[in-house]
């Protein structure tokens, strides 16, 4: 293998110089290799300045005991490797070793200990990256506990243990029952609270993680009426816009770093050069890091930046893997570059999505100006062949991505009578996916499996039919589509372009989608050699997409409720 290999090693330091200011919940792939390496690179800048600011994660899952383990056998450090290239036998890579994350510890192993650590004066932020259905489960009896003991200052004492002094309830507790205990005791002892910053890939997640705490404590009757209106008033809560493509750590990538660094890491962090991060500057008492030192934005209002990145590069992301693995494909790069399916997403990014924002009137200047450009940088992204990223992987929680992702821009489209085509050949697809695991007998990786399995179970009696019993009752999903579910012309759409994939076949469909025609447009499906005959490998698609319809009234969705639905855990 070619390509160029470089490495920034480990900072220089006594380990015992650096302290928790961030707690973590979540330390998965993303979070070591985005938020740990803007940490590390200020410790590199100012080491003075940012070792009061380094990490301990703690972990609320039971498969969380493998990444504490992995760390701790590494002494609390572990590389970034980024990568990048077009071709798989010459690929650039970097590895940056990490060492701002300090400790990691487990809830259910000392749920007491975790309160303290969090009520701590010392901890001054509390980041999140949990998913979006981690924004959704319940308080439970152990959070439920947690809460009375902080009230009573029970947890404060620092003997108090599991699993020999604690109900073992508590063992169970979530991640907002374990804030919120920390952030009672924090009131009851007079102390500061921390911020709580999401890092999730979810639209204005600084106000879905508010409404979490505060419907959180509004239910529980632990907490009073100070507490609730110190919540609202004193804790802050930032939003932020996250990106960095991190895809899961395969053994081949394991083998590859031995072989051309000869570093020997159990559990190394894949991802791709590029990162991002936009930050809203509202700290409890202004305390942060100063992120923007080493490349972070701090802005005053987010919403504009994460609306552009989650529209084009979360939305475009998940119709591509639907489309990507009817269409027999495994990875990303391979999606993306396939000659049907990058002119369709390059369509359905112009045509729709970017006429979303425009038509979004608080939009800064700025951004509107650099949309084709954004538009170019997404997609060469997923060219990306190092990153190797899996259509199955970002195939997961597809229901929780379309209703916090792309549910909104649909909406806005049809308010606006605007054309919602790809978005239906998008949900075809994801239809036709589903239906297809459930026949195979496939396990369906989403956190509200049982509801998007269930239209197809009750569809595989008709397994020779074209599969519309499932799709009526799978567009009835209200948790998943919201008021889309009784919109006619949605769902005909919808219909339309999953009946096309049955008959035509999926790259008649998407060809359709590209030139505009076939059922969803004024022609049909048999102009479609004409449009072959006009088709190259590549497509000019500036040449032959056909004009948007013109946009009506302002309008935005307000549908957020559901974002705070409860969910069995």
């Amino acid at each position: 293998m070619t390509g160029t290999v470089t490495r920034t090693k480990a900072v220089a330091c006594d380990r015992g110089a650096l302290s928790t200011g961030i707690v973590h919940f979540g330390v998965g792939g993303f979070h070591r290799s985005h938020q740990q390496a803007y940490t590390d690179d200020l410790l590199r800048q100012d080491f003075d300045a940012a070792k009061d600011w380094c990490y301990t994660g703690v972990g609320v899952l039971e498969w969380d005991v493998k990444m504490r383990d992995y760390l701790k056998n590494n002494d609390w450090r572990y590389p970034i490797v980024a990568r990048q290239g077009t071709d798989e036998d010459a690929m650039d890579m970097h590895v940056h070793e990490v060492v701002t994350l300090r400790d990691m510890v487990l809830s259910f192993e000392d749920p007491a200990a975790v309160v303290r650590l969090l009520a701590a004066p010392s901890t001054k932020i509390v980041s999140l990256t949990i998913t979006e259905y981690g924004y959704r489960v319940p308080l439970n009896e152990g959070d439920h506990k947690l809460l009375e003991l902080a009230n009573q200052g029970v947890l404060d004492d620092p003997e108090l243990s599991m699993p020999e002094s604690l109900d073992a309830a508590c063992a169970k507790a979530t991640v907002f029952g374990l804030v919120l205990a920390a952030l009672a005791a924090r009131h009851r002892l007079g102390r500061r609270p921390f911020t709580v910053m999401s890092c999730d890939n979810l639209p204005h997640n600084g106000e879905v993680a508010k409404r979490r705490v505060i419907n959180a404590a509004r239910d529980a009757p632990e907490c009073d009426d100070a507490f609730r209106a110190w919540l609202e008033e004193e804790v802050r809560y930032p939003s932020t816009m996250v990106d960095r493509i991190t895809p899961a750590t395969s053994p081949q990538d394991i083998a590859d770093l031995k072989e051309r660094t000869g570093i020997d890491d159990a559990w190394p962090v894949m991802c791709e050069p590029y990162k991002h991060w936009v930050i809203e500057d509202d700290f409890v008492d202004g305390q942060r890091p100063a992120w923007e030192r080493v490349g972070a934005l701090l802005v005053p209002d987010v919403r504009p930046h994460e609306l552009m990145k989650v529209r084009l590069l979360n939305v475009t992301h998940s119709a591509m893997c639907y489309v990507g693995a009817l269409a027999g494909l495994t990875h990303v790069h391979e999606a993306v570059t396939h000659k049907m399916i990058k002119p369709f997403l390059r369509r359905l990014m112009t045509e729709e999505i970017a006429a979303s924002l425009r038509a979004d009137p608080t939009m800064p200047g700025e951004l509107l100006a650099v949309l084709d450009e954004y538009v170019d940088l997404v997609l060469s992204r997923f060219e990306n062949v190092a990153v190797k990223d899996t259509l199955d992987r970002v195939a997961m929680d597809g229901s929780e991505k379309f209703r916090v992702q792309g549910r909104e821009v649909i909406m806005e489209r049809l308010a606006r009578e605007g054309t919602v085509r790809g978005f239906a050949l998008y949900v075809a697809a994801w239809a036709h996916f589903l239906r297809r695991a459930v026949r195979d007998g496939e396990k369906i990786r989403d956190a509200s499996a049982g509801l998007v399995a269930a239209p197809w179970e009750m569809d595989k009696e008709n397994a020779g039919g074209p599969g519309t019993v499932g799709l009526e009752a799978f567009l009835d999903i209200e948790e998943v589509f919201g008021v889309l579910a009784r919109h006619e012309g949605w769902r005909d759409a919808v219909k339309r372009e999953f009946l096309d994939i049955d008959s035509a076949g999926l790259e008649a469909t998407l060809l359709g989608a590209i030139f505009g025609v076939g059922h969803n447009s004024n022609a049909d499906l048999s102009s479609l050699e004409r449009a072959r005959e006009r088709a190259s490998g590549t497509f000019a698609l500036d040449e032959t997409c056909v004009a948007d319809t013109i946009e009506t009234d302002e309008w935005r969705a307000d549908d957020e409720a559901a974002v705070f639905v409860s969910l069995e855990a």
